[in-house]
């Protein structure tokens, strides 16, 4: 199965010419530092992974599609924003696939600290590009890349194949690695996670690297880890943001009560003022700390139709909610809370814990993961630890 690109040579020479910017961009930023990794990037070009995608809603949220005459000169600009394309959507269109931005992409790979002679663990083939990087820099015999959706595989499959590219591509829930082509050097997950799993110390090398994006319900925080000698494995956040998709595997599903979220919009409740806004979760680094220290609780933004917008707060298995008004004003601000717990009073006590302990950085935490799947999470010169997943 293939769905190579063919473009004419003005657009060839476009592509060309839009790639080498970006590139260009990604060297400026800093974020592609390594010559190995830029002659990938010249090499494997974007456009070739992403024949149709929709934009995020900064870019319009349109779908575009390579066939569409009319619009490939916007297709093709739009390629090269720096900015992830959402490709594929399931029954109730969410994306579930993107090919991830690639700032993203280049942080990815110089974090992985993947080099030659290394064998790479890729969970989360989506477009296929990443894979297709890696293949460049390590050859292909030194790639596998895994993802639970056949039309990906499929799709990635034939994209390297036109490239000349062949990893060992195959169908398979991340969560639990790929067996089959272990031992590796370097695990790489372009799809967050709320802890490590287990199975992969296991495929990893002593010494070998894991790298992923630990995420809750709000930011994600890229982590890097070393697999000992006796299969435990210890790491911390790195300073680099990343934001992607969720795992789809059972072993990453959380508890759901769909109800839960119209209740926490509209259900009456206790309420009272509250100093502590939602844009206290907008600071990245509070956001990991309230995720530590509040597992398992879900937050969004909701609008009843004709009403305000609400920021809320749940949590299925206590069937708790919280609710707050997201444009009050500061010294007007109610919160309105229900079920056995009070979130929102969790919320404001991490806060003050947080605060008092002069406002800790991701990077400040370390991270451990013992043999039999046990993780916690530790801030040096306290005693404080909480455990994963988030």
């Amino acid at each position: 199965m293939t769905d190579a690109i063919e473009l004419d040579s003005k657009l060839s020479q476009q592509a060309a010419d839009l790639n080498h910017a970006l590139v260009e961009r990604l060297v400026g930023s800093g974020k592609l530092t390594e010559r190995a990794w830029r002659t990938a990037f010249e090499d494997v070009p974007r456009h070739l992974f992403a024949p149709r995608f929709t934009l995020p809603d900064n870019l319009g949220g349109h779908a575009l599609d390579v066939v569409d005459s009319a619009q490939r000169d916007e297709w093709l600009h739009a390629v090269y924003h720096d900015e992830a394309l959402l490709t594929i959507f399931d029954e109730r269109e969410m994306a579930t696939t993107s090919c991830s931005a690639p700032s993203v992409v280049a942080i990815m790979l110089e974090s992985s600290l993947a080099t030659e002679g290394d064998a790479v663990l890729e969970v989360g083939t989506g477009t296929g590009w990443t894979a297709g990087l890696l293949s460049h820099r390590l050859g292909s015999e030194a790639v596998t890349s895994v993802d639970i959706d056949p039309r990906c595989v499929a799709e990635a499959q034939g994209r390297l194949d036109h490239l000349g590219l062949h990893p060992t591509l195959a169908v398979a829930d991340g969560y639990l690695g790929y067996p089959a082509r272990a031992q590796y050097d370097r695990i790489i997950a372009t799809a967050s996670l709320r802890k490590v799993p287990p199975a992969w110390l296991r495929q990893v090398r002593p010494g070998g690297t894991i790298l992923t994006d630990l995420r809750g319900y709000f930011a994600g925080n890229l982590a890097r880890f070393t697999v000992n000698d006796d299969g435990s494995a210890s790491g911390r956040f790195l300073p680099e943001q990343v934001n992607f998709m969720p795992l789809r595997s059972e072993q990453e599903q959380l508890d759901e009560l769909p109800e839960l979220a119209s209740r926490a919009v509209s259900a009456p409740g206790p309420h009272r003022r509250t100093v502590l806004g939602p844009t206290a979760l907008r600071t990245w680094e509070f956001a990991l700390f309230a995720q530590l220290s509040m597992p398992k609780t879900r937050a969004g933004r909701i609008r009843l139709k004709g009403g305000p917008m609400y920021f809320c707060l749940t949590e299925p298995r206590s069937e708790s909610w919280a609710r707050v008004e997201v444009d009050a004003n500061d010294d007007e601000r109610e919160v309105t809370q229900g079920g056995d717990r009070r979130l929102w009073d969790e919320l404001e006590a991490a806060h003050e814990l947080w605060t008092r302990l002069d406002q800790p950085h991701p990077v400040d935490f370390t991270i451990t993961v013992s043999p039999d799947g046990g993780q916690a999470v530790s801030l040096p010169a306290t005693d404080k630890q909480w455990s994963l997943p988030l």
